[in-house]
């Protein structure tokens, strides 16, 4: 079922944060993928990170490349204490002077947490003009 507005705007807001983190160098990913039971799956074979320490770890890694991760349409929806969205976008990737904008989709897992959202899962995917499955 799609969320209300109130959950749809608080996973919004988390997301943007999130992007927000990704995007910038030395910034604080911590509290965002500090979930006791987080899972990360990236784009690329072997990504799999699960437990805050490995998701953490990864998301520093991740957030230090300089990368521009925009958020352009999200949809979320909501059962209980759990929410899930689908998250179309896009990174810009400047590497070796190739300026790039990669689209990037990402399948995230919200839990309640008090009164607020946190990460559960994040799921992400490069899309393929000509997917091999």
């Amino acid at each position: 079922m799609i969320a209300d507005e109130e959950t749809r705007l608080a996973v919004l807001a988390l997301v943007q944060t999130t992007y927000d983190a990704m995007s910038t160098p030395d910034s604080e990913v911590g509290e965002l993928f500090g979930a006791e039971d987080i899972a990360i799956a990236g784009s690329g074979q072997g990504e799999l990170w699960s437990g805050p320490e490995e998701a953490v770890a990864a998301a520093r890694a991740v957030s230090s490349w300089g990368l521009r991760w925009t958020p352009e349409t999200v949809t979320v929806w909501r059962r209980g204490e759990v929410a899930w969205a689908q998250i179309l976008g896009s990174v810009h990737v400047i590497r070796d002077g190739v300026d790039e904008l990669v689209p990037y989709w990402t399948t995230g897992v919200f839990q309640l947490d008090g009164d607020r959202w946190r990460w559960s899962y994040w799921g992400g995917s490069e899309p393929q003009a000509s997917a091999k499955v």
